[in-house]
């Protein structure tokens, strides 16, 4: 794709056309509880009333939005990426540690067990996402001590998403591999607006900024040789199917909350003349009256036990129907201690649900190991020979951890008769234990790990 000043403005609606279709706009309303529905005067609509007068007035009804969707969103990604993600790889000399070692580096100054966690979120909620890797130039003691020593560069990621301020639009080939990206954004620089429009490919990214006299272009070289961009997307919000649903709620909740207003507070119906009342807070009231008059309270005859039954009923569908586990103190407080194998078996479908995601949003964090490889080749050209080095992403999904439970596990596996693990392998593996590199070492000199030394036997005496 050759893109030049004159052509860049169809190459543009080319990329806009040819990307999927995508209603993040709608979706990002219906994560925001503020944008639903039930907050909307034209779909809710406030109720209108006259006086004795025929004087019209207008009365505001409940609007009670219910963030679900958020939550739906929060909860998968936590099970999918609250613990964090790690590097797994079985490096076997030197070298291949220390090239490890230099993708870990990149992987922890650039914090990106958080902003996986970010973009689970958005690529869950907004169906589409972004991660942009570029490079700055290095502080000349940031790679000391690493395989990566004196290269000229580190690498520095950006998160984009519509939430973010910004319009993707990835394009594929006929194979579904990404082969050019476009991204729209606007800048104000003083108190004018500035359209932008980047294009990413392998070798060169093209920066559009639009003016009065059309597109003005500036063309970078991509040190990588791959495309900077690792897109994460998936079909439909994770809330999809439920959304009707969620409507239904917040409009019975709002409806409920209407009717409380009403009937909430004592209602007293007078016949005949009332002649006085009883003052606020004045003991043994009296309401006075003549000529035979009665008064009586309204009483709501009507249980809402119906409408309690349909909106508990719509909350067990939506947490059911999303995978959703249901943590709420008072879900989780009468449940009492589990065993870590009930706990699995509690959030068996949160864990299914994240098992999932895993083949949609492990995808993107393998391509993005690759292109860190790949680029790290490329700042460092000494460590090229390793670019081959499988490296793969491990996710372990959340799941309440019962350390006690462990520790006797542990404890057993390493005990008398026939051990099935060794001491380091159960340290690495305990719980309470920080640093285990640290604990080994100190443990060795405290001669608690391994097999202590046999006494000298006891002669006896002649």
């Amino acid at each position: 794709m050759q893109i030049t000043e004159e052509t860049f403005a169809e190459i543009k609606d080319k990329i806009e056309k040819e990307a999927p279709d995508r209603d993040v706009d709608t979706f990002l309303e219906q994560l925001d509880p503020t944008d639903h529905d039930v907050m909307k005067k034209d779909k809710r609509k406030d109720k209108q009333k006259k006086d004795s007068n025929g004087t019209t007035s207008t009365v505001p009804v409940a609007r009670l939005p219910i963030g679900l969707q958020k939550l739906i969103v929060g909860r998968a990604a936590a099970f999918l990426c609250g613990n964090p993600i790690q590097l797994s790889c079985q490096p076997t000399d030197t070298a291949q540690k220390g090239f490890l070692a230099v993708i870990q580096k990149v992987w922890d100054d650039n914090k990106l067990s958080f902003k996986s966690m970010e973009l689970a979120k958005m690529m869950m909620g907004e169906t589409e996402c972004a991660e942009l890797w570029y490079t700055l130039p290095a502080e000349d003691n940031y790679w000391n001590g690493t395989a990566a020593e004196g290269a000229k560069f580190k690498l520095r990621v950006k998160m984009l998403s519509r939430s973010l301020g910004y319009r993707l639009y990835p394009v594929f080939d006929q194979f579904g591999n990404l082969i050019a990206f476009g991204c729209g954004y606007d800048l104000t620089k003083g108190d004018k607006k500035e359209e932008h429009f980047d294009v990413f490919m392998d070798n060169e990214t093209h920066k559009g900024v639009k003016s009065d006299n059309g597109w003005s272009v500036t063309k970078e070289a991509n040190p990588a040789g791959k495309i900077q961009i690792i897109y994460y997307s998936q079909p439909a919000p994770d809330w999809k199917d439920v959304q009707p649903l969620i409507d239904r709620l917040e409009t019975q909740l709002s409806n409920l909350a209407d009717t409380n207003d009403y009937f909430g507070s004592p209602i007293i119906f007078v016949e005949g003349e009332v002649t006085g009342f009883a003052d606020k807070g004045e003991s043994g009231k009296v309401l006075q009256s003549k000529g035979g008059a009665k008064a009586q309270y309204l009483i709501w005859d009507q249980s809402p036990e119906s409408t309690k039954l349909e909106m508990d009923t719509l909350k067990k569908l939506i947490y059911t129907l999303t995978n959703t586990p249901d943590i709420s103190i008072e879900e989780m407080k009468g449940l009492g201690t589990f065993s870590g194998t009930a706990l699995k078996m509690l959030f068996l479908s949160a864990h299914l649900k994240a098992a999932e995601k895993e083949g949609i949003f492990g995808e993107g964090i393998q391509r993005r190991i690759n292109f860190l490889k790949a680029a790290i080749c490329k700042i460092q050209v000494s460590l090229s020979k390793l670019q081959a080095l499988p490296i793969t992403p491990k996710f372990e999904y959340f799941l309440p951890k019962n350390d006690q439970e462990t520790i006797q596990l542990l404890s057993t596996a390493v005990g008398t008769g026939k051990p099935i693990m060794s001491q380091e392998t159960a340290v690495r593996n305990n719980p309470l234990v920080e640093n285990a590199d640290v604990e080994i070492e100190k443990m060795k000199d405290d001669g608690t790990l391994g097999v202590e030394k046999m006494q000298e036997p006891i002669t006896p005496e002649k």
